[in-house]
């Protein structure tokens, strides 16, 4: 008998820990449902869907492949990253090709753009707050296109041919 009531308090707390738990994992998904917008109510390179969008032809591409600063807290406007033939990594730590090292939104080792079959990729390294593609959240490796944006933080750039 002198058991049966630690014991019992001992249930409940468990079981409020596993509610709790499932609470927030649900909440978390729920979450990260409503970040993505629909396709609809967003203008691709705008997290606020009634901002003007960017207007593609403004920048003249070289024939180089780079990567333009649309709106940053670290990089002026226009900041251009050439992307050579080999991997390039962004993210916080400043052995990333493009450190974006005050931003806190932005994990050590955030994305990579990597080249296959003549073909640019973006991969998100595993990292916090994610990378998004014109908007969208993205999972593995996605092909980049001319004219995409991609976020990193609080950075967002504008892929260019």
């Amino acid at each position: 008998m002198d058991l049966q009531i630690p014991l019992l308090a001992a249930k409940a707390l468990i079981l409020l820990l596993l509610f709790a738990f499932i609470y927030a994992v649900v909440r978390r998904g729920i979450g990260d449902l409503r970040a993505v917008p629909e396709d609809e109510a967003f203008m691709p390179g705008s997290s606020n869907p009634m901002k003007k969008r960017p207007d593609r032809h403004r920048i003249i591409s070289k024939g180089i492949p780079e990567l333009v600063v649309e709106d940053s807290d670290i990089f002026e406007h226009d900041t251009r990253f050439q992307i050579g033939d080999g991997t390039v990594t962004i993210g916080r730590s400043s052995s990333s090709d493009i450190a974006l090292k005050s931003d806190d939104y932005v994990s050590s080792r955030h994305a990579r753009i990597t080249h296959h079959a003549d073909l640019l990729y973006v991969e998100d390294l595993g990292s916090t707050n994610g990378t998004f593609i014109n908007g969208r959240k993205i999972v593995g490796a996605t092909p980049l296109r001319s004219g995409d944006t991609i976020q990193i933080g609080s950075t967002t750039f504008r892929y260019v041919e």
